[in-house]
């Protein structure tokens, strides 16, 4: 099964649990790259971030690196802005000519896996192909990040047990 991880990240959260799943996996990895960025600390950081997720707006992204109709399934991975999907990752989900290959989504959020469960709910509803979803905690908050591996492992194994 020809496996594709499509994220996006900011702070290198979701960058370096979209690698981990692509290895575990042997998927093939296509990081969403905004045109222009959002500022990676202070109060614009959220501002822009947050209110463009919000209101659940796309942005403009990079030519994308990868042809998604090549694959099998697509894997899916975002931060959580103001509880719901990027921005970059809402482009890309307008842009997306096949939903029905998305199999599974993991996000992350400052706050906690608890934190995920809204943005994931939005995934599922716009997706329902996806059948395989983990939360995962921002590695600012030690306590909580602790359990990603874990986590991530779980997520992984779900998949594989699936056939995919």
């Amino acid at each position: 099964m020809k496996t594709l991880v499509v994220y996006y990240s900011l702070e290198g959260n979701t960058k370096n649990a979209a690698e981990k799943v692509a290895t575990a996996l042997g998927a093939d990895v296509m990081a969403l790259i905004p045109v222009k960025d959002i500022p990676k600390k202070g109060l614009l950081k959220f501002l822009h971030g947050g209110a463009g997720a919000t209101k659940s707006k796309g942005t403009e992204l990079q030519p994308y690196t990868c042809d998604t109709s090549e694959y099998d399934a697509i894997i899916l991975g975002t931060p959580v802005w103001a509880g719901k999907p990027s921005m970059a990752m809402n482009q890309f989900l307008s842009d997306l000519k096949t939903p029905e290959k998305v199999i599974g989504a993991f996000a992350f959020a400052a706050g906690g896996p608890g934190n995920c469960d809204k943005c994931l709910k939005i995934l599922k509803e716009k997706l329902p192909s996806i059948k395989h979803t983990v939360g995962l905690s921002d590695r600012n908050n030690k306590k909580m990040a602790s359990e990603n591996e874990s986590r991530l492992g779980g997520f992984i194994d779900s998949i594989r047990s699936a056939g995919r």
